[in-house]
């Protein structure tokens, strides 16, 4: 089961309609690749049972189907707002190692996890982090094990950097600017897509283009404090055009589906 799948299937209940019967959400998931027949998006509806994200309820002879609260808080966990938002107490957080060129693939390798998780790469061997590094520390050592001199520290300041410096040097601003700025370029067509699509399936499929656009736009993103983001920076121009993007899915799901606008 693919995970944009299922985050695309609860967005579509989470913006705008409470509830999908089972007719409507069968022609949702009828937008996304694999999930065509029946039988498999009835898997993919039992799987999201099994998960806890999505709940049933009958009504006579009609089943229906919601959102969970854990489902909400597993679309939540993706909200760039919650980086943007977050407060920043002024210090730099930040880890040093030191893997021997024989041991080179386990470097490559705790760069990788380092890189997935967004830290700044500042020169060499030393990543930083506005916010605590302890648990994702953790979680990293548990995967990758512990290499030599690695180590922690936090500090005020940097010597001879100040922190939109430190900002601009740890991460690959262009390459976040561009792939910002094709989202932005492809959120117009998609809406004119949106408005010309005549079915529900039609509506998924747009409405899942959208996503793995908007997704990649900020693959590379750290989300930083508000307080620390370059002058440029287009990350809430995504978000906001996302948004819109999302109510007017719920809007065209209504015209289509009158029946679950009802629910």
């Amino acid at each position: 089961m693919k995970q944009l799948d299922v985050e695309g299937i609860l967005e579509a209940l989470a913006w705008g309609l409470d509830k999908l019967s089972r007719p409507t959400l069968g022609n949702w998931l009828m937008g996304y690749g694999g999930y065509s027949h029946r039988t498999s998006s009835d898997r993919l509806i039992r799987q999201l049972q099994q998960r806890q994200v999505l709940r049933s309820a009958r009504t006579g002879r009609e089943l229906s189907f919601s959102i969970t609260d854990k489902g909400r808080a597993l679309l939540n966990e993706g909200d760039p707002q919650q980086g943007w938002q977050c407060p920043w107490d002024g210090n730099w957080h930040a880890l040093t190692f030191d893997v021997p060129e024989s041991r080179r693939n386990d470097r490559l390798s705790l760069w990788k996890a380092l890189r997935a998780r967004k830290l700044g790469f500042l020169q060499r061997s030393i990543w930083v982090w506005p916010h605590d590094l302890r648990r994702m520390v953790k979680e990293i050592i548990r995967v990758e094990g512990l290499p030599e001199c690695f180590f922690g520290f936090t500090t005020r300041s940097i010597w001879l950097c100040n922190d939109a410096e430190i900002v601009a040097s740890s991460w690959d601003w262009e390459e976040i600017g561009r792939r910002h700025q094709s989202y932005l370029r492809q959120s117009l067509s998609l809406q004119r897509a949106l408005k010309a699509a005549s079915s529900l399936e039609g509506v998924a499929q747009t409405a899942r283009v959208e996503r793995t656009a908007y997704v990649c736009a900020f693959s590379l993103d750290p989300l930083l404090p508000q307080k620390l983001l370059p002058s440029a920076y287009a990350g809430q121009l995504v978000h906001d055009s996302h948004v819109a993007f999302k109510r007017a899915v719920a809007l065209r799901l209504a015209q289509l589906s009158p029946e679950a606008a009802r629910q």
